[in-house]
């Protein structure tokens, strides 16, 4: 850089002092003759050096300085193509497509097209690819073998393996009944030999395997191995033989082989083929047994044990037996058609209704009252008529005695009730009675009625629906179960809260809640709908438990023998003795009015059942407490002759119905089986008993 300066400030210097002068013009005097101007050699040369030059220098300008590398690197290359020079260590070349070829030894030749592009300095890399190289193989034992490469096969001839490409490979040798030899090696290539030594793994044991009988044909699926006695190289690994010989049954046996783990097989017993027995008979459905051995039922096909002398029987109720020794030969077939007489007796029936159809074994034989000639055998009776139920039976005819049957046939409606236990238990301990009114009756008072309250309104009720009504009202034991916390409380220290009085201080609303519980317990519909502790709905259809409808209450209550009693002992004060507990000179104390001359010697609640029950076997209706009603309350206006059948009361209303006098009740209007109060919240004095529809 530093003489590149100098010479600028050569050139510089020089310009200055040769500045050329303008001079005064002179036209010549002398005459060119044009003709003879010629160039002179030395001008022609000079010309042709500078316009090679100028090639040059644009050469030089314009070429790209290009470098070859080749792994193994080697200086034999050759390039192709455009304008390029070689030097030294680098080509120079201009811009466009060459070709490069080079040879180096153990590897294919190199040819490769490349592009020159703009960039001033270029550097082009190129790896040459080995020849492939070839494996000798030294098999022991020396068998036939196969090869694959990296899983394809490959040609072995006389051990040897070409053309293998030059890196890393995995060889498999495969041998009939020899494990598989598998490694990974390293081909060299460059057309060089390497040896590998292999020694093959036997994959087989020898197996012996013997037989009763000798002689017996060993098959491994399809392909026959050999007979026995046997011996026979097996592979590893699971066989499923099967063993064969005419006149037995095929055995099959599965052996689990090791390799190089010889074994004999325990002795193998083959079974004789079975006899056959081919039996019909009439009629069909006979029992067969041969021997000790039941087979089944005619038409028949069953193998049985041969060679053995045993007694075939076929027999069917009501007909006679078939009976004959056979010895049935190993895969021989004994084959029978065989009729069977039939044993007879006469059954005389005696069925009411009359007109009533019989069937035997599902076959109609007409009218009931008649003898029929029936086989000695199990025989099913059924005996039909509309509106009626059928009677079924089983009855055996006796072959030399007539036999007589005297049937009765029971309505629907009979045999409904048959079904229907008469005595309930509910889940609390408590029991029910089972009531099938069918009966019209009336409730409240005639307006004359001395003590009658204006709310005592007569009315025509039918009841028709059955239905179970507590035989007493339920105690404080069974309520515990419900609520185990419930406290009954006392009346000026006398107690309330005796396991077996029963329950008082409970609204309306717990006492409905304690049905619905039963009801659970027996995964019955539940009859109420209690939201938040208030009554929402009732389904009247519910076959759950609840309280009596007030209508139930009085037909249990009043209407006994088709009259209606005005107290529960007959029809005037005072009451009889032990009719009921009821306010009384025991109760004096704490009561305010009561009968004085009657005492049931209980000042508060008695025991349940501690009085004589109703006609209709019901403790305590009347006296004891008062009880809890289903229906809401209301009063109805005016005289109405319109019946009402299975009542329960209004949709909707402000209170509930309570019904019967208590141990707290002593005047006349109280007494009288049709008083009526109402209310929703407890009371020492009122409790509950349980009812629920029967269907």
């Amino acid at each position: 850089m530093g003489d590149n300066v100098n010479n600028d400030k050569q050139a510089h210097t020089l310009t200055k002092k040769s500045v050329i002068q303008p001079a005064t013009f002179t036209p010549s005097s002398e005459t060119v003759d044009s003709t003879k101007y010629r160039f002179k050699r030395k001008y022609f040369a000079s010309l042709l050096f500078l316009m090679i030059s100028l090639i040059a220098l644009t050469y030089l300008f314009i070429a790209k300085s290009v470098v070859f590398e080749t792994i193994p690197e080697t200086k034999n290359l050759e390039v192709s193509g455009g304008l390029h020079l070689k030097l030294s260590d680098h080509y120079l070349m201009i811009p466009g497509d060459y070709e490069l070829n080079s040879t180096f030894p153990g590897h294919y030749p190199l040819k490769q097209n490349f592009t020159v592009k703009e960039n001033q300095n270029q550097t082009f890399s190129y790896s040459f690819k080995k020849l492939p190289g070839k494996l000798q193989l030294s098999i022991n034992p020396k068998i036939k073998v196969t090869a694959s490469i990296d899983n394809s096969q490959v040609l072995i001839k006389k051990g040897l393996i070409s053309n293998i490409e030059a890196g890393n490979h995995t060889i498999i040798i495969s041998a009939d009944k020899y494990f598989d030899y598998e490694e990974k090696v390293n081909i060299k290539g460059m057309e060089t030999t390497q040896e590998l030594a292999i020694n093959l793994s036997p994959a087989w044991a020898k197996i012996a395997l013997n037989t009763i009988p000798s002689q017996v044909s060993v098959y491994e699926g399809e392909k026959l191995i050999g007979v026995t006695p046997l011996s026979v190289d097996l592979l590893e690994g699971t066989h499923q033989l099967t063993l064969k010989k005419i006149g037995y049954k095929d055995s099959s046996k599965e052996i689990n082989v090791r390799a190089q783990k010889d074994k004999s097989i325990p002795l193998i017993s083959l079974t004789k083929l079975a006899g056959k027995i081919h039996l019909t008979s009439h009629p069909t459905g006979a029992s067969v047994t041969y021997g000790d051995n039941y087979l089944g039922k005619t038409p028949l096909k069953v193998n049985v044990i041969p060679d053995k002398k045993q007694s075939l029987l076929v027999f069917k109720d009501g007909y006679s037996q078939f009976i004959q020794i056979l010895l049935i030969k190993s895969n021989n077939t004994f084959t029978k058609k065989i009729t069977l007489a039939p044993i007879l007796g006469k059954v005389n029936f005696k069925v009411s209704p009359s007109d009533a159809l019989i069937y035997i074994d599902d076959r109609l034989m007409g009218r009931a009252n008649q003898t029929i000639t029936l086989g000695v055998k199990q025989q099913k009776i059924t005996i039909k008529k509309e509106g009626y139920v059928s009677y079924q039976n089983s009855i055996l005819p006796h072959p030399t005695l007539a036999q007589t049957f005297k049937i009765n046939l029971r309505t629907v409606e009979q045999a409904k009730w048959d079904n229907i236990s008469p005595v309930i238990s509910d889940p609390s301990g408590g029991k029910l009675k089972l009531f099938k009114p069918k009966k019209t009756f009336y409730a409240g008072a005639s307006r004359r009625e001395q003590g009658r309250r204006s709310n005592e309104v007569k009315r025509t009720l039918n009841l028709s629906r059955p239905f179970y009504l507590g035989f007493t009202e339920v105690t404080n034991k069974q309520f515990k179960k419900f609520k185990a916390e419930h406290s009954s409380g006392h009346v000026k220290g006398k107690s309330l809260n005796g396991n077996y009085q029963p329950v008082v201080n409970i609204p309306w609303i717990q006492a409905a809640q304690f049905c619905n519980w039963l009801s659970n317990k027996e995964n019955l519909k539940t009859v109420y709908k209690i939201e938040n502790s208030i009554l929402v709905s009732f389904d009247s259809q519910a076959n759950g438990y609840r309280l009596p409808t007030e209508a139930e209450w009085i037909w249990a209550t009043r209407f006994i023998d088709d009259q209606m009693l005005k107290y529960s002992w007959g029809d005037a004060l005072p009451p009889i003795k032990g009719s009921g507990n009821f306010a009384d000179v025991s109760g004096a104390v704490i009561l305010g009015n009561v009968q004085p001359k009657y005492n049931d010697k209980f000042p508060v609640s008695a025991p349940v059942a501690s009085f004589t029950k109703n006609e209709k076997g019901i403790f305590d209706l009347s006296g004891n407490v008062a009880e809890w009603s289903h229906d809401l309350y209301e009063i109805q206006t005016g005289l109405s002759t319109k019946t009402e059948f299975d009542p329960m009361g209004p949709l909707s209303g402000d209170y509930h119905v309570i019904r019967g006098s208590s141990w707290a009740h002593g005047t006349r209007t109280e007494l009288r089986l049709s008083f009526r109060d109402y209310g929703n919240e407890k009371r020492q004095d009122l409790g509950f008993r349980i009812a629920k529809y029967a269907n």
